[in-house]
């Protein structure tokens, strides 16, 4: 029961969050969020990875307060692992081992979902997260700031603040750079959410993550 209540908690705080916000793809995982978050969980086993140890750091820097208690609330019921669908060559040992992701509603999360996913995805400060696309629309709502985007490999990095959502279209490059706080965002990709993501090539990645 103390699952059960936690993450019912969680995912309410998340559809009170992002009901905030008039930004393209919102409407759609709310949507997503109230038609598959509902009813029993599935049975998880917790799970913290490496990438964990910063939770404590972006927790203290996300707001809003009540958003950051629910995830901390949560927390010991999250199972946590890692995007492993790109080659360790193509995406860079820093970020493979720099993340990790919590499914909320979807393949493996509490809650079954159809060609939807949505959960918590955290990223260890001063990492590039190379350019990428996929076909899944994807939302990023960044609970802490202020982290580089950009959205063609080559581009200058745009560093936006935290409550800034980011809608990245199917097949859309982009990349990220975290700054000193950690990345803590809740994503959703809210179809083709089993088509796997492919890393872009840029001849600027030594530099950025030597910055980095």
């Amino acid at each position: 029961m103390a699952a059960e209540s936690a993450i019912a908690a969680l995912l309410a705080g998340i559809d009170s969050y992002l009901a905030r916000f008039e930004h393209e793809g919102v409407a759609e995982v709310r949507r997503g969020l109230a038609t598959w978050g509902q009813g029993a969980l599935t049975e998880m086993t917790p799970l913290e990875t490496a990438a964990c140890q910063h939770l404590d750091a972006a927790l203290a820097a996300a707001t809003p307060p009540e958003l950051a208690a629910a995830i901390a609330a949560a927390r010991p019921f999250l199972r946590w692992g890692g995007y492993d669908a790109y080659p360790l060559e193509d995406i860079g040992a820093a970020f493979a081992g720099g993340h990790a992701f919590a499914s909320l509603i979807g393949d493996g999360g509490f809650h079954a979902a159809e060609d939807f996913d949505l959960g918590l995805f955290v990223i260890a400060p001063d990492i590039f997260y190379r350019d990428h696309h996929h076909a899944a629309p994807e939302l990023y709502a960044p609970l802490t700031g202020p982290h580089g985007w950009r959205f063609k490999p080559g581009d200058q990095l745009q560093w936006k603040p935290a409550h800034e959502p980011i809608w990245n279209a199917p097949w859309a490059p982009h990349a990220t750079m975290t700054g000193a706080v950690p990345f803590l965002c809740i994503y959703c990709w809210t179809r083709d959410a089993d088509a796997l993501a492919r890393v872009i090539p840029s001849n600027d990645w030594p530099q950025l993550e030597q910055r980095a």
